[in-house]
């Protein structure tokens, strides 16, 4: 029996005016959402991604005390649906400043169900409705209802109330009984792989582990506390993550039938902290700093936060005390996005040591001032990595398999032309001999998993070995920590064998593209699964498939030998286009000329291999195939012509576990497609020169300036080094000094006078003065391509371009960067990245040296990169070639401290 006071209290929540956020009053901002200090609400500044559908960043979100504390409220038909799942067409939005009201316009034209979602201030908080033009069809009922997905890191383990009595704790684990919710008669075919995928999950759906009329999250957070009350149906709390790693909570109410306006009715009220501001943010280099360059902390500030006009340096004595050695003034804030920044110099502090910087009562970890502070930034995506992510061999460290001999079965040549899944397309039904279905002998050799999935993304392949080669010919790169055993197929960490790191890797790489030039005549578009059941499992990678080459004869059981009736063989899709073939060209020439007095008949399968493909290419041109993404237009190809496929380059187009739509899932409006829209004319002349200047630069280089490469490489160097071009790829042109006449380097000189002339304007967009992050993928990509271009043009024309701008690169990944002063690298420096988007994301983990992608901007102003959460694959994935970008620019932000010596 219900105590008096009890009662009291549950009739309170549920009728009467919240004890939440007494104070709370929302108003419409002029960015158009409802603002108050501690609580901001979007609606729709964000829509579901054309191409990845379900980024967990649309809809109605909700942030609390500086975190985003839940996103895609909108009505959904599953209680806890997955990426490929239908969403609602968004058809218009309006924010009403009079009377502090957003508002969605949407539909389900299928089910010719068309609604408006509202987000109204109320005393306390929001209230949120749902209002249908017409009731709900007989066939919705009880599956289509409203959705709003909390953070999972933020409330795991924080309790919760329900009705203000009944409490429980978010679990940490999944594990709510399932159910079966099969499709509705009349919902949009799928693709068939999605088909096939839902059946080998059985259809199933969790059961709530929560249900009432109220339900307060977070009752023992103050930072994340917040209530919500249903005015109609009850409110659900189901648990994401039975069906998806990547799952949130979803709290949920069904829509009633028969009803139109107000369908659904929420008050969502926040406890509110009054005059809550969001701590600073002191970002800074999470390994420390060389002593004789510049030192600079980034303040990142609440706009209503009353900053102190000064900031503190403190050493770290052996005794454990701290000793000030310096207070110094922050620079005048400048507002960026929805935060405000200033800026402290520490420069003069350059005695060796540890040190920590104090400000507003905050002190940083310690991190030292030292000679020898980038001097092994790079060394763990060299030898974990790069190396745990290597196909086609056992990888071990110690006591400890990171993965089997994966994929030995490798592989038949796609049998289903046309889109498949992630994006990827075969274009044709044969190629050369081989048709649609066949195994193509040769292929399970060399090659690096993609990123935190385990396809051959063939732009990751040539860029890994570009960039490994470039770094152990710049740098005399003889560091050795891996044996490599190509024949065991076995490699071991922390086992020098004799033989340098980047030059066992190029040999991997290249090892890959000559089998497919040797088998198939070509490159190609790379190696992906077969299917979604295959393509989502993480984790081992030689759990992958048995191993055996499959045999359409034998039983789906059976075994015969090295032969199953199992088809989980990997597809290979052959498509090509000139930007593989160009590159692939430039990557043989890179690994000859890096193989040579290690490998020497490799070294001359390379070149020779590569000549060949030159002289063939001359000869019939590749041409673009129509379809989609790699495999069509030259628009959705990366830009930089060398390290093509780093992270900055290739992240737009990056394929992972559970990010990709496909035709006929996602919205109603029909089958999404990631071609995208015809490049204009300048960019497709730039991108034409650019595919061909790798190839010729290399060979030059390999070939030690031999005919026609050469003059090619001449031919191209005005149009190279233009405008337009000289930050994609004609930086590249100081790697060709050496054969160019005096005329020409004068040339460039030019070229690079006038690069930098409007640079710095372009790079103070920001505070941080790095290329901003504002695309669906953080851009620490494209700031390490940054570090590697000004460390050439610097070392070529150091009168024209200082040091300080690869520093400021390498210092930006290493923490000093917006919403936190975490590392990018994952283990590296003294705070960094522990949860990635890696294959081993499944236990919360990471893979030491993987470089993440970063924050990006929550339209409309909210910059974020959760720390404690690995499942945002636009925040946290880490491609191989990434980390092989990384390797390059450490290195030269070690040889620029070494130069200054």
């Amino acid at each position: 029996m219900k105590s008096p006071i009890k009662a009291i209290f549950l009739a309170a929540l549920v009728s009467g005016p919240s004890l939440f956020g007494a104070d709370v009053a929302m108003k419409v901002t002029d960015k158009n959402y409802l603002d108050t200090q501690g609580f901001s609400v979007f609606l729709y500044d964000s829509t579901y991604h054309p191409v990845f559908v379900d980024q967990k960043n649309t809809a109605m979100e909700m942030i609390l005390h500086g975190q985003r504390i839940a996103t895609n409220g909108d009505v959904r038909l599953m209680p806890t649906p997955e990426q490929w799942d239908l969403v609602a067409t968004l058809k218009g939005r309006h924010a009403d400043k009079e009377k502090n009201r957003l508002t969605a316009e949407l539909a389900f034209p299928t089910f010719d169900v068309s609604y408006t979602l509202e987000v109204a201030a109320e005393a306390g908080g929001v209230r949120v409705s749902i209002n249908l033009d017409k009731p709900l069809p007989e066939k919705l009922a009880g599956r289509a209802g409203f959705n709003l997905e909390f953070l999972p890191s933020i409330y795991m383990g924080k309790a919760y109330l329900v009705n203000g009595t009944d409490a429980g704790i978010f679990p940490r684990t999944p594990n709510d009984p399932m159910t079966k919710m099969m499709p509705l008669a009349d919902e949009p075919k799928k693709a068939y792989y999605l088909e096939d995928w839902d059946k080998a999950k059985g259809y199933t759906e969790p059961l709530p582990f929560a249900k009432g009329k109220s339900i307060t999250l977070g009752v023992d957070d103050s930072l994340s506390r917040v209530n919500v009350v249903s005015d109609t149906a009850d409110l659900m709390l189901f648990d994401g993550r039975d069906r998806a790693p990547n799952g949130w909570f979803v709290l949920r109410s069904l829509i009633p039938a028969g009803k139109t306006s107000g369908a659904i009715v929420w008050h969502i009220r926040p406890d509110v902290i009054p005059n809550w501001t969001r701590p600073p943010v002191i970002a800074h280099s999470q390994v420390g700093y060389a002593p004789q360059f510049q030192k600079e902390a980034v303040l990142e500030l609440d706009p209503k936060y009353d900053a102190p006009k000064t900031a503190k340096v403190l050493r770290l004595m052996e005794d454990g005390k701290y000793q000030q050695v310096f207070e110094g003034p922050i620079t005048t804030s400048t507002p960026w996005l929805r935060y405000v920044y200033s800026k402290f110099d520490f420069t003069q502090v350059k005695d060796p040591g540890l040190y920590v910087i104090e400000y507003a009562g905050q002190r940083t970890a310690p991190f030292p001032i030292s000679e020898g502070a980038y001097a092994n930034i790079w060394q763990d995506s060299l030898d974990h990595h790069i190396a745990a992510q290597m196909d086609h061999v056992a990888v071990r460290e110690g006591y400890r398999m990171w993965h089997g001999a994966s994929h030995l079965d490798d592989g038949r040549m796609a049998p289903v032309v046309g889109e498949q899944f992630d994006g990827w397309n075969q274009a044709t039904a044969t190629d050369g001999k081989w048709k649609g279905g066949d195994r193509i002998p040769g292929m399970n050799v060399g090659g690096w998993y993609d990123a935190g999935d385990f396809d051959l993304e063939e732009p990751a392949q040539l860029s890994v070995i570009q960039s490994l080669a470039l770094a152990y010919r710049e740098f005399h790169l003889k560091y050795d920590e891996l044996t490599v055993d190509e024949k065991a197929r076995q490699v071991e960490m922390h086992r020098p064998d004799g033989v340098p790191d980047t030059v066992q890797q190029v040999k991997h790489g290249a090892l890959l593209i000559l089998a497919q030039f040797h088998n198939i005549g070509h490159a190609i578009r790379g190696t992906h699964e077969p299917d979604l059941r295959q393509y989502t499992q993480v984790g081992d990678g030689a759990s992958k498939t048995d191993g055996r080459i499959y045999d359409p004869k034998l039983g789906l059981n059976e075994v015969k030998g090295d032969y199953s009736g199992r088809p989980d063989d990997r597809w290979i899709f052959t498509t090509n286009n000139p930007f593989f073939q160009w590159q692939a060209i430039a990557a043989l020439a890179a690994a000859a000329d890096t193989l040579k007095g290690y490998d020497d008949a490799l070294a001359k399968d390379c070149l020779d291999t590569a000549i060949k493909a030159w002289n063939d290419e001359k000869a019939h041109p590749t041409q673009f195939p129509g379809g989609a993404g790699w495999g069509g237009d030259p628009e959705a190809a990366p830009a930089n012509g060398v390290l093509a496929a780093s992270q900055g380059a290739v992240n737009g187009s990056k394929s992972s576990r559970n990010k990709k739509a496909t035709p006929g899932a996602g919205t109603n409006a029909g089958a999404t497609s990631t071609a995208p829209a015809p490049p204009a004319n300048s960019r497709r002349r730039a991108f034409g020169i650019g595919m061909e200047w790798p190839a010729a630069l290399e060979l030059t280089i390999a070939t030690h300036g031999a005919e026609p490469y050469k003059s090619k490489l001449k031919e191209l160097l005005p149009q190279i080094i233009g405008e337009q071009t000289m930050e994609l790829f004609g930086w590249t042109a100081v790697r060709a000094l050496p054969y160019l006449d005096a005329s020409e380097k004068e040339q460039l000189r030019g070229a690079v006078k006038t690069y930098m002339a409007g640079l710095d304007k372009k790079l103070n967009a920001t505070p941080f003065g790095v290329p901003p992050s504002m695309g669906t993928w953080g851009g620490s990509g494209a700031v390490v391509d940054m570090g590697i271009r000004m460390y050439f043009l610097h070392k070529a024309f150091p009168d024209l371009v200082g040091p300080e701008y690869t520093l400021r690169a390498v210092n930006y990944i290493l923490g000093t960067h917006p919403v936190s002063s975490t590392s990018y690298v994952a283990g590296v420096g003294t705070v960094s990245k522990t949860q990635t988007y890696s294959n081993n994301r499944a236990d919360n983990a990471y893979i030491p040296g993987a470089v993440i992608p970063g924050y990006i901007v929550i339209k409309p102003d909210f910059p974020e990169c959760i720390d404690d959460f690995g499942f945002l694959w636009f925040e946290d994935e880490a491609v191989v070639a990434g980390s092989a970008s990384w390797v390059v620019a450490g290195n030269a932000a070690e040889a620029i401290v070494q130069e200054s010596k």
